[in-house]
């Protein structure tokens, strides 16, 4: 979901496209300084479970995207996670 929601936020000179629905991050920003428990981005992102809150993912192979690492419990699951929280717009997560 984050990786989504940042080419979201990314301008799109296309007029036909401007509409297309976006996810939008809510929830507290993280600090730097002192980051939460758990995956550091669980704060804002709209798919965190209790595990994601507790346990800190490692940097692995995105399971769907060969050459893609990624830091996420839910990597092969972003789509149908991602449909049950009514995120829209794509399924990389």
């Amino acid at each position: 979901p984050y990786t989504r929601a940042l080419l979201d936020a990314a301008p799109v000179p296309d007029p036909a496209v401007r509409g297309r629905e976006r996810i939008r991050l809510r929830g507290d920003l993280p600090s730097p300084v002192s980051p939460p428990s758990g995956c550091h981005f669980h704060t804002r992102c709209p798919l965190a479970t209790e595990r994601c809150r507790t346990e800190s993912p490692e940097l692995l192979p995105d399971p769907r995207h060969p050459g893609v690492l990624t830091a996420c419990f839910h990597a092969d699951r972003v789509p149908e996670l991602a449909q049950r929280a009514g995120i829209t717009g794509g399924t990389d997560g």
